[in-house]
């Protein structure tokens, strides 16, 4: 498998995206070909797709600058992160952990790097939508079958620095369930499942970069996965809280502290 960087100009929101990227390709001699996958970073997609906004333009509540002033944020971006998030489910100094798409991420997706001074750029609005736009795109224009590949960077407990996450896939399964299959000793796999997307955006993510190289996307080449005619939203790599070994503990630990707080309580009238 190879994982190719493309370097391109800076993309702007009157840009063609896919076309931006085939002609940083072309321009060193590449082109695409069936069954490669395009990974392409959540924030020069979505400028092109206007999710790019003026923090001057934003008007903040009280709710978000008591977020602000909670978590150490700009208040336009605490806003942001309130109109955006599903969940929030709390921070620690300029980051609020929350829940958007059935997913844990910082600050909602809203971010203020690679977006002129005094912006913020927003997740695309549909992911998967995206994704399959553009492989129908690469289909029509220059006729070849491809996978896309919707990424974002995201942090793991207790680990350091980023990996890449999948938001969108079109063409290909984003998920193998290795449940039922035997080891190599024989023994049954009962919870194993791979996330192919995923793996695939941290090592697109590992070429890419997140600050100034210009970078915006990666052509992956023999990835083995399985192509179908089909696009995947997030849901599809979705793992309920009760299976979550994170949340699930994350939520006794929350009922547990509420319960000690409510028992001292009591202890305390008494």
């Amino acid at each position: 498998m190879e994982i190719i960087p493309i370097q391109t100009r800076v993309i702007s929101e009157n840009d063609d995206i896919l076309e931006v990227i085939v002609t940083a390709l072309q321009s060193n001699g590449l082109d695409l070909i069936d069954h490669d996958i395009l990974g392409i970073a959540e924030t020069p997609l979505g400028t092109t797709e206007g999710r790019v906004v003026n923090l001057a333009d934003i008007e903040v509540s009280e709710e978000a600058v008591e977020l602000a002033d909670e978590y150490l944020l700009i208040p336009e971006v605490a806003e942001l992160v309130l109109n955006e998030a599903d969940e929030i489910l709390g921070g620690i100094p300029h980051v609020i952990l929350t829940i958007k798409n059935n997913t844990l991420m910082a600050n909602a997706g809203v971010d203020k790097s690679n977006v002129p001074p005094g912006y913020a750029s927003l997740l695309p609005v549909d992911s998967r939508n995206s994704a399959e736009r553009i492989r129908q795109e690469a289909k029509d224009r220059y006729g070849r079958n491809i996978g896309v590949l919707v990424i974002d960077s995201r942090t793991q407990p207790l680990r350091l620095g980023n990996i890449g996450m999948a938001l969108g896939v079109a063409g290909f399964h984003p998920v193998v369930d290795d449940r039922g299959r035997t080891d190599l000793f024989g023994n049954e796999m009962r919870i194993t499942r791979r996330a192919v997307a995923d793996n695939l955006a941290s090592a697109c993510t590992a070429v890419m970069g997140e600050s100034d190289e210009s970078i915006p996307a990666a052509l992956i080449r023999s990835a083995p996965v399985e192509f179908v005619d089909a696009s995947f939203d997030s849901s599809a790599m979705w793992i309920s809280p009760e299976e979550c070994m994170y949340m699930a503990i994350f939520d006794q630990w929350r009922l547990g502290g509420l319960e000690a707080k409510i028992k001292e309580r009591m202890t305390f009238e008494e």
